[in-house]
Formats: C-alpha cells, structure tokens, sequence
C-alpha cells in the first residue's frame, strides 16, 4: 500500500454539503476523554479527531480546552467546523486530510478519537491507519475506536460484497447508502490492534434497536494504549 492511496469516499463530502453531522459529542467519547485526561494538564495534551466529520468531538475537546487537531476528507464538513469554532471563539488545528495520507510527526499525540470512522474502509486500509496511528501516539497515549459495527447489525451481507465482511451500497441499517462498511466479528479488532502494537486493550459491545426494533445496531467501542 501506497501513501498515494485515499480512503474518503465522496459519498460522505455529499452528506456534509447536505447538513448531515450532528451538534453534540456522544457518550463514549466523553467517558474516555473524562477518565483518561481530564485530570492532565489539557493545554499541553494533544488529541486528534480523526475523521472529524461536522466537528461535534472537535468543538468538545476544544471547549475542555485541550490542545486539539482534526482533519477531514470532506472540505464541506470542515468548512463548518471552522465556522463554528470562529463563532464560540475556540481553536482546534483543522485540516482536510485522507486517512491514508496523513503527515502528523510521530509521537505527537496523546490521545486519538475515532468515532464511526475507520469501520468505513476495507480491512488492508483499516489496518494501515490504525498503524499510522499507533506511531502517531507517544509512549502511553491512548486510542478510542467506537462505533465498530459487529456481523449483528442490521444491513450486514446486505448490500454488494467487496472483500470478507465488507461491503457497499448496502440497503438497510445504520451504513445504508453508498458508503463501504466493514463489520467486525468476535476478536477481530484485538488481534488486529495486538499485532500492530497496542496493549491493554479493552473491547466493549453496545447494542440497541431502532425503529420499533426493526433495526438491530450492535458495535464495539474499544480502547487501548501504545
């Protein structure tokens, strides 16, 4: 795999041109960041929002006032973000970046945020930005990897198959429409992490329905450290 290689799809640039992103952080990103950094000096922890989307992590970790970095593929999605940030008055480095192509020196970060990002990618491009990011963290940085949809969730093996587990233009669930989605199964995101590097790594499962239960929506939110 080459650095000239790109994950975004454009499907996403047309949902954020559109409005698409929520407003408010969610709940496992704010659990992780409150036990592990709220008690560090914040304007000298930098953490990463990788694949930022509309910004709702960015503006949080800001607000908290940690030294904060985001990027996106969406040009729109970014362009909103720095609006919002200008208007509250709060600074964030935000840039438009590839996943795959990212230029952060190595062991810069002391945290990095992936929220329903990287489970949008074939598995050879998964890999290779949880590796990018394993170098991206100092010694003891920690990595939340949430929103890792299992082979349980509505939409899995419905939709055009590209590779084991991964597929596009799926019809039904929370990755409908024309993104790629890879569906993890048990034990696959330990192994992937534990042979890049990572340890203390801790697997979490959340599950719910929607729509009077019509749909299932099960995924992993996962931790580890370098």
């Amino acid at each position: 795999m080459t650095k000239l290689e790109k994950s975004f799809n454009e499907f996403w640039e047309e949902q954020f041109k559109n409005g698409w992103g929520g407003k408010w952080p969610c709940e496992e990103v704010i659990r992780f960041v409150a036990r592990n950094f709220y008690k560090k000096d914040r304007a000298n922890t930098k953490i990463l929002d990788f694949g930022c989307g509309a910004g709702a992590h960015t503006w949080y970790l800001a607000k908290e006032g940690f030294d904060t970095y985001a990027f996106d593929g969406s040009a729109s999605a970014i362009e909103r973000l720095k609006v919002m940030l200008q208007q509250e008055n709060l600074v964030a480095d935000v840039q438009v970046k590839d996943g795959l192509q990212l230029d952060y020196p190595s062991e810069m970060f002391d945290g990095v945020i992936d929220n329903a990002v990287i489970y949008s990618n074939r598995i050879a491009h998964i890999k290779s930005m949880y590796t990018d990011i394993y170098h991206m963290l100092k010694q003891g940085g920690k990595l939340l990897t949430s929103s890792l949809f299992t082979t349980n969730t509505t939409g899995y093996k419905d939709g055009e198959e590209l590779e084991h587990n991964t597929f596009i233009n799926i019809k039904s669930g929370p990755t409908a429409g024309g993104q790629t989605a890879h569906f993890f199964e048990d034990g696959e995101i330990e192994k992937i992490l534990s042979e890049i590097g990572f340890y203390n790594i801790q697997v979490d499962i959340l599950k719910r329905t929607d729509q009077g239960s019509k749909l299932v929506i099960e995924y992993f939110v996962v931790s580890a450290e370098k």
